[in-house]
Protein backbone atom coordinates (compact mmCIF):
# COMPACT_ATOMS: atom_id res chain seq x y z
CA UNK A 1 0.00 0.00 0.00
CA UNK A 2 1.20 3.47 -0.83
CA UNK A 3 1.97 5.89 1.98
CA UNK A 4 -0.26 8.89 2.68
CA UNK A 5 0.24 12.19 4.47
CA UNK A 6 -2.43 14.43 5.95
CA UNK A 7 -2.07 18.02 4.77
CA UNK A 8 -4.03 21.14 5.59
CA UNK A 9 -5.93 22.60 2.65
CA UNK A 10 -4.47 25.74 1.10
CA UNK A 11 -4.76 27.58 -2.21
CA UNK A 12 -1.96 25.46 -3.68
CA UNK A 13 -4.36 22.48 -3.62
CA UNK A 14 -7.17 24.26 -5.51
CA UNK A 15 -6.86 22.45 -8.85
CA UNK A 16 -6.51 19.02 -7.26
CA UNK A 17 -9.35 19.70 -4.82
CA UNK A 18 -11.65 20.65 -7.70
CA UNK A 19 -10.74 17.37 -9.43
CA UNK A 20 -11.35 15.48 -6.18
CA UNK A 21 -14.77 17.09 -5.79
CA UNK A 22 -15.69 16.39 -9.42
CA UNK A 23 -14.80 12.69 -8.97
CA UNK A 24 -17.64 12.33 -6.45
CA UNK A 25 -20.19 14.06 -8.66
CA UNK A 26 -19.18 12.02 -11.70
CA UNK A 27 -19.67 8.90 -9.57
CA UNK A 28 -23.25 10.01 -8.80
CA UNK A 29 -22.48 10.97 -5.19
CA UNK A 30 -23.86 14.18 -3.75
CA UNK A 31 -22.01 14.17 -0.41
CA UNK A 32 -18.26 14.18 0.23
CA UNK A 33 -17.71 12.68 3.67
CA UNK A 34 -15.03 14.19 5.86
CA UNK A 35 -14.72 17.28 3.68
CA UNK A 36 -16.58 19.86 5.76
CA UNK A 37 -19.33 20.00 3.12
CA UNK A 38 -17.06 20.70 0.15
CA UNK A 39 -19.97 19.83 -2.14
CA UNK A 40 -22.00 22.82 -0.92
CA UNK A 41 -19.50 25.52 -1.86
CA UNK A 42 -19.46 26.91 -5.39
CA UNK A 43 -15.80 27.91 -5.18
CA UNK A 44 -12.74 26.38 -3.59
CA UNK A 45 -11.89 29.74 -1.95
CA UNK A 46 -15.26 29.83 -0.15
CA UNK A 47 -14.80 26.27 1.07
CA UNK A 48 -11.22 27.00 2.16
CA UNK A 49 -12.41 30.03 4.13
CA UNK A 50 -14.96 27.81 5.90
CA UNK A 51 -12.37 25.14 6.72
CA UNK A 52 -10.01 27.78 8.12
CA UNK A 53 -12.82 29.37 10.16
CA UNK A 54 -13.72 25.98 11.67
CA UNK A 55 -10.14 25.52 12.88
CA UNK A 56 -10.42 28.76 14.88
CA UNK A 57 -14.01 28.37 16.09
CA UNK A 58 -14.54 29.12 19.79
CA UNK A 59 -15.99 26.10 21.59
CA UNK A 60 -19.54 26.23 22.88
CA UNK A 61 -22.37 23.82 23.62
CA UNK A 62 -23.41 23.92 19.94
CA UNK A 63 -20.08 24.10 18.12
CA UNK A 64 -16.49 22.93 18.23
CA UNK A 65 -13.26 23.46 16.39
CA UNK A 66 -12.69 21.10 13.51
CA UNK A 67 -9.61 20.41 11.41
CA UNK A 68 -10.06 19.13 7.87
CA UNK A 69 -7.20 17.45 6.05
CA UNK A 70 -6.53 16.22 2.57
CA UNK A 71 -5.10 12.71 2.52
CA UNK A 72 -2.36 12.94 -0.09
CA UNK A 73 -0.49 10.03 -1.62
CA UNK A 74 3.21 10.74 -1.11
CA UNK A 75 4.38 9.12 -4.36
CA UNK A 76 2.47 11.43 -6.69
CA UNK A 77 0.84 14.08 -4.49
CA UNK A 78 -2.70 13.03 -5.47
CA UNK A 79 -5.56 13.79 -3.07
CA UNK A 80 -7.12 10.40 -2.32
CA UNK A 81 -9.37 11.45 0.56
CA UNK A 82 -10.55 13.98 3.08
CA UNK A 83 -10.82 13.54 6.83
CA UNK A 84 -12.20 15.92 9.43
CA UNK A 85 -11.41 15.81 13.15
CA UNK A 86 -13.86 17.56 15.47
CA UNK A 87 -11.92 18.58 18.54
CA UNK A 88 -14.66 17.76 21.02
CA UNK A 89 -18.15 16.30 21.02
CA UNK A 90 -21.19 18.55 21.06
CA UNK A 91 -24.65 17.16 21.80
CA UNK A 92 -25.36 16.91 18.08
CA UNK A 93 -22.07 15.15 17.33
CA UNK A 94 -22.80 12.66 20.13
CA UNK A 95 -26.02 11.77 18.32
CA UNK A 96 -24.57 11.65 14.82
CA UNK A 97 -21.21 12.41 13.28
CA UNK A 98 -18.82 11.80 16.15
CA UNK A 99 -15.28 13.15 16.32
CA UNK A 100 -14.10 11.99 12.90
CA UNK A 101 -15.59 11.81 9.44
CA UNK A 102 -13.71 10.63 6.36
CA UNK A 103 -14.16 9.86 2.71
CA UNK A 104 -12.04 8.26 0.01
CA UNK A 105 -12.22 9.36 -3.61
CA UNK A 106 -14.39 6.90 -5.57
CA UNK A 107 -11.62 5.62 -7.88
CA UNK A 108 -9.23 5.02 -4.95
CA UNK A 109 -11.53 2.95 -2.72
CA UNK A 110 -10.68 -0.58 -1.67
CA UNK A 111 -6.93 0.08 -1.45
CA UNK A 112 -6.61 0.44 2.33
CA UNK A 113 -6.41 4.23 2.29
CA UNK A 114 -9.29 4.77 4.73
CA UNK A 115 -7.56 2.83 7.51
CA UNK A 116 -4.30 4.69 6.90
CA UNK A 117 -6.14 8.03 6.94
CA UNK A 118 -7.94 7.14 10.16
CA UNK A 119 -4.68 6.00 11.80
CA UNK A 120 -3.04 9.33 10.92
CA UNK A 121 -6.08 11.24 12.20
CA UNK A 122 -5.96 9.30 15.48
CA UNK A 123 -2.35 10.48 15.90
CA UNK A 124 -3.60 14.05 15.45
CA UNK A 125 -6.34 13.41 18.04
CA UNK A 126 -3.69 12.34 20.55
CA UNK A 127 -1.70 15.51 19.77
CA UNK A 128 -4.68 17.73 20.61
CA UNK A 129 -5.29 15.86 23.86
CA UNK A 130 -8.23 13.59 23.12
CA UNK A 131 -8.37 10.34 25.10
CA UNK A 132 -11.03 8.62 23.02
CA UNK A 133 -13.03 9.38 19.91
CA UNK A 134 -16.52 8.53 18.69
CA UNK A 135 -17.11 7.50 15.07
CA UNK A 136 -20.20 6.36 13.28
CA UNK A 137 -21.13 5.01 9.90
CA UNK A 138 -24.30 4.03 8.09
CA UNK A 139 -25.32 0.54 9.14
CA UNK A 140 -25.06 -0.64 5.52
CA UNK A 141 -21.54 0.76 5.04
CA UNK A 142 -19.59 -2.43 5.76
CA UNK A 143 -16.34 -1.01 4.34
CA UNK A 144 -16.39 1.89 6.80
CA UNK A 145 -17.31 -0.41 9.67
CA UNK A 146 -14.35 -2.69 8.81
CA UNK A 147 -12.05 0.34 8.74
CA UNK A 148 -13.22 1.59 12.12
CA UNK A 149 -12.91 -1.85 13.70
CA UNK A 150 -9.45 -2.34 12.17
CA UNK A 151 -8.37 0.88 13.88
CA UNK A 152 -9.62 -0.26 17.29
CA UNK A 153 -13.30 0.68 17.16
CA UNK A 154 -15.44 -0.89 19.87
CA UNK A 155 -19.18 -1.07 19.08
CA UNK A 156 -21.30 1.39 21.04
CA UNK A 157 -24.74 0.57 19.63
CA UNK A 158 -26.95 1.72 16.81
CA UNK A 159 -29.21 4.70 16.36
CA UNK A 160 -31.77 6.11 13.93
CA UNK A 161 -30.84 9.58 12.71
CA UNK A 162 -32.13 11.81 9.92
CA UNK A 163 -30.04 11.79 6.74
CA UNK A 164 -29.36 14.93 4.67
CA UNK A 165 -32.89 14.74 3.25
CA UNK A 166 -34.58 14.22 6.63
CA UNK A 167 -35.22 10.51 6.10
CA UNK A 168 -34.44 8.09 8.92
CA UNK A 169 -31.17 6.23 8.53
CA UNK A 170 -29.63 3.61 10.82
CA UNK A 171 -26.07 4.22 11.98
CA UNK A 172 -23.57 2.17 13.96
CA UNK A 173 -21.45 3.91 16.58
CA UNK A 174 -17.94 3.04 17.78
CA UNK A 175 -15.49 4.31 20.39
CA UNK A 176 -11.73 4.21 19.86
CA UNK A 177 -9.54 4.63 22.94
CA UNK A 178 -6.38 6.62 22.37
Amino acid sequence: MEELALVLPSMEWEKQAEDYRRSYFENGEEHINGSSAMERYPSYREWLDRVNDLRKLPASEEQTQATTFFAVRKRDGRIVGTIQVRHRLTGELCRSGGNIGYGVRPDERGKGYAAQMLTLALDFCREIGLERVLLDCRADNTASERTIRKCGGIPAGEAQVPDENGRAERIRRFWIAL
